[in-house]
């Protein structure tokens, strides 16, 4: 048979190998259950990717668009697969990874469709040059591989444990041979907080919620910063209350070191400037993308996030900044219902775009009397906890004393302690060039459906809008005197 009359569906394979290439689980899945047979061979690029994908796979490195590149390149077989348009086009067409394995059925089932219109082929051609001495034998033996083509087809939606075992194996380890620290996902920038989550994986909804001015907003720039210095990476950030331009000065404040009322209000000497142009460089070379539309309709958040990742196939974080105020065009009058359609949906972008995506959100009043948040204090809806992933809760002592408030059960318990702690985070260095205060803050990791739960202590500046780990010395004093143990792996 020529090329055009075999059977082969080039769709399916071009699918496979957008998946394989964008998704890690999907590439254990390919590499696991497809070999280069089992394309048709009507498009040679696709085996030579595929070729590609399963050298990676094999010296258990990652698998993305730009080692797919290198290894074609290393290999002398770039022009020949399409060049880097093909690559980024085989990725461009994939909807969702995670339909993979029907694509990988479609192209399993043509292979068997191949091999059994072959083995006609080669039965007849017996039959025509006269190699049939036997008729019972020649039957029988016929009948034998055909069967045997025929036994290898899919026969419904179950997966098989051997294949699906061995896609396990691949990705365990792969994940276990990478540099990563214990880091399968996006790294998170602090000690603790990846010691949890393990970075941010692919697919997750992660909530960040607290009283308003505790500092989420803050914590979140940081987030998406570190993720993107990182990975080098595309970040999306929605800020739904503040303009790109208010954003960016919180961004330049932390990275430079420089009073964020000092930049707002443009009082700076020259070393602030000298700084600050520092900052503005360093910034430039992050990949961050801002959308600063007020009040976003939920639909449009998914729209647009769609379009970053169809542009740019590797973003590796999307931050909403924040869940409260995002709004639905459907007309539901309670609005529990609505925050469960927003969390729903949210949850259903990122599993389709295999990215993480963490959404701030509020804490109701109640937070205020006890002092201590708590997953029931989630503003408007149970769906919230229900949906998310991860939910962590942010809590700042300092708060809540502006409030009047006694610091609850995450709270120092030690008041000397504190005061102790006060006085040297303001003799330390860095407060040395500013005497801004830093503020001590949990992170309560309340809800960690793949991890295990916890408190993260960190330091805030707020005059910088920066987020620091604390040393380790200062961490386990901290614990103390929280009443806390830190875990043996913890330090």
């Amino acid at each position: 048979m020529d090329k055009k009359s075999i059977p082969g569906n080039v769709d399916a394979e071009r699918a496979v190998l957008g998946s394989a290439i964008m998704d890690d689980t999907a590439a254990s899945l390919v590499v696991a259950s497809l070999t280069e047979e089992s394309f048709s061979g009507k498009d040679m690029r696709n085996i030579l990717v595929f070729r590609a994908l399963k050298n990676l796979s094999e010296r258990k490195t990652v698998i993305e668009t730009t080692s797919i590149i290198d290894e074609l390149i290393n290999t002398k077989t770039l022009n020949d697969a399409g060049g880097t348009e093909y690559i980024f086009k085989l990725v461009d067409g994939v909807i969702d990874p995670d339909n993979v394995d029907h694509y990988i059925t479609i192209v399993q089932n043509q292979a068997v469709l191949r091999d059994f219109l072959n083995c006609t082929a080669e039965i007849g051609e017996q039959y025509q040059n006269g190699e049939v001495t036997d008729i019972g034998d020649f039957i029988s033996s016929a009948t034998q591989k055909l069967e045997g083509i025929a036994a290898r087809r899919s026969v419904g939606d179950f997966q098989d444990a051997s294949v699906l075992s061995e896609a396990v194996r691949i990705k365990i380890e792969n994940e276990s041979n990478f540099a990563n620290r214990g880091i399968t996902g996006v790294d998170t920038g602090y000690r603790r907080l990846n010691l949890y989550t393990h970075g941010w994986q692919k697919g997750d909804l992660i909530i960040l919620a607290a009283r308003p001015s505790v500092g989420k907003t803050a914590f979140a720039l940081n987030l998406a910063l570190k993720a993107t210095k990182s990975t080098g990476k595309p970040v999306a950030f929605f800020s739904g209350e503040m303009s790109s331009e208010q954003v960016m000065k919180r961004l330049l404040s932390a990275t430079a070191m420089v009073n964020s009322e000092s930049i707002q209000t443009g009082q700076l000497n020259a070393r602030d400037k000298q700084k600050i142009a520092s900052g503005i460089e360093e910034l430039k070379k992050t990949k961050l993308y801002f959308d600063d539309t007020p009040n976003p309709a939920l639909g449009d958040i998914v729209v647009k996030a769609r379009k970053l990742k169809a542009a740019h196939p590797d973003l590796c974080l999307i931050l909403i900044d924040y869940l409260n105020i995002i709004r639905t065009e459907s007309k539901i009058e309670n609005r529990s219902l609505e925050i469960a359609l927003i969390t729903s949906t949210l949850k259903e972008m990122a599993r389709t775009l295999h990215v993480p995506v963490i959404c701030l959100s509020q804490l109701n009043r109640n937070a205020d009397e006890s002092g201590t948040p708590m997953l029931s204090n989630l503003k408007e809806s149970g769906a919230i906890e229900q949906d998310a992933d991860i939910v962590m809760l942010m809590y700042r002592k300092d708060y809540y004393t502006s409030l009047g408030q006694k610091s609850g059960a995450r709270g120092f318990a030690n008041s000397d302690f504190s005061k102790k702690l006060e006085e040297d985070l303001k003799n330390s260095k860095a407060n040395n060039e500013d005497k801004g205060s830093v503020s001590v803050v949990d992170i309560a990791v309340a809800k960690n459906r793949n991890g295990r739960t916890g408190v993260i202590v960190l330091l805030f500046q707020k005059s910088y809008s920066r987020f620091d780990n604390p040393a380790l010395e200062m961490e386990q004093q901290i614990a103390a005197a929280e009443g806390r143990v830190l875990e043996v792996e913890d330090e």
